[in-house]
């Protein structure tokens, strides 16, 4: 039995709750509001029942300070530790009631799935079933284990015949001399091969030629500039001229574009006025910049136009043609090409050499004209030798091409093939009576008929499983079905089966109306057939009928977390009828519920089997930071209705028990509307205030009942005049009232004497 929570922190709601000052007893009711984790106790049994910390680890409380942890001190000294991510001892006879229970083992979403009718199952079993099913399990593990075996040795064997199925190779004949057959085929291939190779060899490739797109260059060389003012243009050159150093003109026009300064970079001296930086301004204008960065750009145009990578790639491809031709020198002998790589260099570096000699033309000079008519032939002539030289090469190569093609033509073909599948069926009958086959296949021999065993093994369990099985979920059907009709339930299970697709579950229907209800899709189905009422109680079903197989049922504690939840009036009651059973029979039952009528009655029903002290009632309470921690409750206080607790709040007045003044004051016109509500049902609308109320008996006439009260009505009239003072609905300030004790203890006595005897 589950004798006391010593505390849980760290999980949901339960932050640091304590629960030392609170022993359990064989009957347990916890009452709790939703949203004060009612729900995470319930998660925290079952993670210690089946050991699964993820149930605890999942609801760690989110923000908090602690780690998940839990105490539970059960009979005989035992505890329960969750601390670290781990129970360091779990308690199986916790059976738990739940939504877990329900998603895992009923259905979820609306349907039921493969996995919820598999843990039914499980959960269903009773212990023969339980013993029969591990038998089945391990007789059918142990052919899983064989047939895997088998597997294993095939697996092996399916290196070995390649283009035969495994019976085929196995009745591959052994071939006598293997070996000198084999050489001898291989040897035609060989030849065969040879032939084969040459008609597949690649042709030498002729060398691409190179275009010369020189135009660009000469573009540039010939451009000159006309709108430069004449007397600037004078000035300048004279001053140019006078310096005679080379290439001074693109200096002074390099250093004129750092020439925003109002003073010379050399001297500091004021350049206003003077006349040759006037000429410089008008000579190095924006068109002339831009002549000059053209020129500038020539030697890069002059790499592209005759880079000696030109050469090199010429020369790389003669490479890999000589190469292919040298290929074909042990089948035809073939003029091996030339290509004469230095006149080729030469032709080109002289072609640079022009260029260049033009460039500096052109920098020298930029404003004017170079003449190149001469260059450019010069240029052409160079390379017409390159191309010549190219020309020269690829004739070399066309001639070994064509006499590589009729080489080719006149070469024989042999039937490849057919010698390298014959040298393959003999590789194969050595495989096949190689020494490490024929143990395999020994191998496989033995395991087969162990297989064929271990399946008559398995089938003669799974009958004995059956048999159970049907026995078992016959009872289990029969006992659900008796509680469906008890809940008042408008379906049944004509009949639960196991099926053994993938592993072992349930398989069921509902019928309802002479209909069978699909559980997943169809019409109708599980999701728009059963209201959440139904789902409910057939889950409720499904717990409670297993649990009243278990042998062992006076040694379990039974964990329910709200029995009655979407349950009407009826299935209420029959629920506690159920639960009393569970309690007579079970060691411990322990209840949480959020509807305190419904504990109230349960307690009321255990009292008429129990002694008070066998009985425990608690309660979830929130506390600081919106946590929640336990207390002991009153179920009889927390559950009475307004009338009741006025009239006991009164009656303690009077007895001198102490209380609120303001309270008491205030529950003396609430007592006495309860009262006229319960005197007269139905004949009082509950809508009217009390001076209205009174009015109505003042005004009644005969036969109405109320006339009855008319002898009260001074009575309440002075009551009421009293009391109103310290309602807001009738008195604005009714918190300033003072209070006189005398007074008040004055008009309690008076309004119970008005219930008590109906006089004043």
């Amino acid at each position: 039995m589950l004798e006391r929570i010593h505390h849980i922190k760290g999980i949901g709601l339960l932050h640091e709750a304590d629960g030392r000052a609170y022993g359990l007893k064989k009957a347990t009711f916890l009452y709790a509001d939703n949203g004060l984790g009612k729900s995470t106790l319930a998660s925290i049994f079952r993670s210690c029942a089946i050991d699964n910390p993820d149930l605890i680890l999942n609801r760690s409380t989110i923000g908090g300070t602690n780690e998940p942890e839990v105490n539970l001190q059960f009979s005989n000294g035992q505890r329960s530790n969750f601390q670290n991510g781990n129970w360091d001892q779990n308690c199986p006879e916790l059976l738990v009631f739940d939504a877990d229970f329900v998603d895992q083992n009923v259905y979820a979403g609306g349907k039921v799935t493969a996995d919820q009718r598999k843990n039914l199952l499980q959960f269903a079993l009773g212990a023969s079933a339980v013993t029969a099913q591990h038998e089945y399990d391990q007789a059918d593990e142990n052919a899983k284990e064989i047939s895997g075996t088998k597997r294993e040795i095939v697996s092996k064997l399916n290196g070995f015949h390649e283009g035969l199925t495994l019976s085929e190779f196995q009745e591959v004949e052994e071939i006598s001399d293997a070996e000198d057959k084999i050489a001898t085929l291989n040897e035609k291939i060989v030849e065969a091969q040879n032939i084969g190779a040459i008609q597949s060899k690649a042709l030498p490739k002729k060398l691409d030629k190179p275009n010369l797109d020189i135009e660009p260059f000469f573009q540039i060389i010939s451009k000159s500039l006309a709108d430069i003012d004449l007397d600037a243009e004078e000035k300048v050159k004279n001053h140019i001229n006078s310096h005679d150093k080379t290439n001074l003109e693109k200096w002074i026009s390099d250093g004129f574009d750092f020439g925003e300064e109002e003073t010379c970079l050399f001297c500091n001296q004021s350049l206003e006025g003077v006349d040759l930086i006037e000429a410089y301004r008008s000579y190095f204008n924006k068109e002339y910049n831009e002549l000059k960065n053209s020129v500038g750009r020539l030697n890069d145009i002059k790499s592209d136009i005759c880079s000696i990578s030109i050469i090199n790639d010429l020369k790389a491809s003669f490479s890999i043609a000589s190469a292919v031709i040298d290929g074909w020198q042990e089948h035809i002998t073939l003029e091996p090409p030339e290509f004469d790589e230095q006149m080729a260099k030469s032709a080109i570096h002289e072609i640079q050499s022009i260029l260049g000699e033009l460039k500096e033309a052109k920098e020298a000079n930029l404003l004017d004209p170079v003449d190149y008519d001469e260059e450019k032939s010069r240029i052409l002539e160079n390379w017409e030798i390159i191309q010549g030289t190219i020309d020269e090469c690829n004739e070399s190569i066309s001639n070994a091409n064509q006499q590589i093609k009729d080489y080719k033509e006149n070469l024989a073909s042999v039937d490849i093939g057919d010698l390298k599948q014959k040298v393959k069926n003999i590789e194969l009958a050595k495989k096949r009576h190689s020494q490490e086959v024929k143990d395999l296949f020994q191998e496989l021999e033995e395991v087969i008929a162990q297989e064929a065993t271990a399946k008559t093994e398995k089938e003669g369990k799974k009958d004995t499983l059956n048999q159970i099985m049907q026995s078992t979920l016959e009872r289990y059907k029969d006992r659900i079905n008796q509680l469906l009709r008890s809940f008042g339930a408008q379906f049944t299970i004509p009949n639960i089966d196991f099926n053994y697709r993938g592993s072992l579950s349930s398989d069921y229907v509902l019928q309802m109306r002479g209909s069978d209800i699909s559980l997943s899709s169809g019409v109708p189905n599980f999701r728009t057939s059963l209201s959440e009422s139904d789902k409910r109680t057939l889950a409720f079903a499904f717990f409670i009928a297993s649990v009243e197989e278990d042998p062992n049922l006076s040694n379990k504690i039974i964990l329910i977390d709200d029995p009655m939840c979407s349950l009407d009036m009826n299935r209420k009651q029959q629920t506690r009828t159920v639960l009393m059973r569970l309690h007579d029979n079970c060691e411990q039952l322990i209840i949480l519920a959020h509807d305190i009528h419904f504990l109230r009655n349960l307690r009321d029903d255990t009292l008429r089997k129990s002694q008070p002290s066998d009985i425990k009632t608690l309660k979830l309470k929130s506390v600081s930071h919106r946590y929640s921690d336990f207390d002991d409750i009153d179920l009889d206080k927390e559950s009475e209705s307004s009338y009741f607790k006025c009239h006991r709040i009164l009656s303690e007045y009077m007895a001198g028990n102490a209380s609120s003044s303001m309270e008491v004051a205030r529950s003396i016109r609430p007592m006495l509307e309860g009262y006229l509500h319960r005197r007269f049902p139905g004949l009082i609308n509950k809508g009217l205030l009390f001076g209205q109320v009174i009015n109505s008996i003042t005004n009644a006439q005969s036969p109405s009942p109320l006339v009855h009260a008319q002898n009260i009505t001074d009575e309440l009239n002075e009551i009421n005049q009293y009391a109103g003072q310290f309602h807001h609905d009738t008195n604005p300030s009714a918190d300033q009232v003072q209070i006189v004790d005398a007074e008040l203890l004055n008009f309690v006595e008076r309004a119970i004497n008005v219930v008590h005897t109906g006089t004043s």
